[in-house]
């Protein structure tokens, strides 16, 4: 039987930040790119997968009212160690989002809709959640034949840790049923390892969604 996310998360939250560097994983670049020159003050922002809250600090930097969302009680432990006046709140992402409608004028959601098995379910309670005009941001793990792991839906990796991946035209086809409009570009994720722990120069892939209400 495979761990729970929260099970796995839970056992990197107190090194997670340094972990996430050493594997090539940056969240900020996407973040940086989507809302860098955007007027964040007041604006509400949910950080979904928010880890121990790196990005949620960025956007209250900013001057936005962020809010962040974890499977990992540790994560969001860490996240409010180290924040000041930002919520958390441990909640699976499987589940219905415990938010009213409209509530966000941005979500975001990286490195955490792997773990989810039925991700439409998930976009949409994005689409939801949104205020008209409002923003999504997130990454899917996309499979192919370019990609390490081939055309499986499904793969696991260290141990017992699965992750769901769609191929990328029904990863379009779903963001587009539930949003106006939307970009897509196909983006590394993190760097693979083989049993000994050394780089195999491969890479996740996935597929990136800016998408629109």
């Amino acid at each position: 039987m495979s761990e729970s996310p929260q099970t796995l998360f839970d056992a990197l939250a107190e090194d997670y930040e340094s972990m996430r560097e050493e594997v090539g994983w940056n969240p900020f670049v996407h973040i940086r790119e989507v809302f860098e020159n955007s007027v964040l003050s007041g604006k509400a922002i949910l950080d979904a997968g928010c880890g121990t809250g790196e990005c949620t600090r960025w956007f209250q930097s900013r001057g936005a009212s962020p809010y962040g969302l974890d499977i990992s009680p540790e994560m969001c432990f860490k996240a409010a160690e180290n924040s000041e006046n930002i919520p958390y709140l441990c909640h699976d992402l499987s589940e219905p989002l415990p938010f009213e409608d409209d509530r966000f004028d941005g979500a975001v959601a990286l490195g955490c809709l792997e773990y989810i098995p039925n991700i439409e379910e998930t976009v949409r309670e994005f689409a939801r959640i949104l205020k008209p005009n409002g923003v999504f941001l997130g990454c899917f793990e996309r499979c192919g034949k370019d990609c390490p792991g081939g055309n499986a839906l499904s793969v696991v990796m260290f141990d017992d840790w699965v992750r769901f991946r769609l191929p990328e035209n029904e990863i379009r086809a779903m963001i587009l049923r539930h949003f106006a409009h939307a970009e897509f570009k196909r983006v590394p994720g993190f760097k693979l390892t083989d049993d000994d722990g050394k780089e195999t120069g491969k890479q996740t892939q996935y597929l990136r969604v800016i998408a629109v209400v």
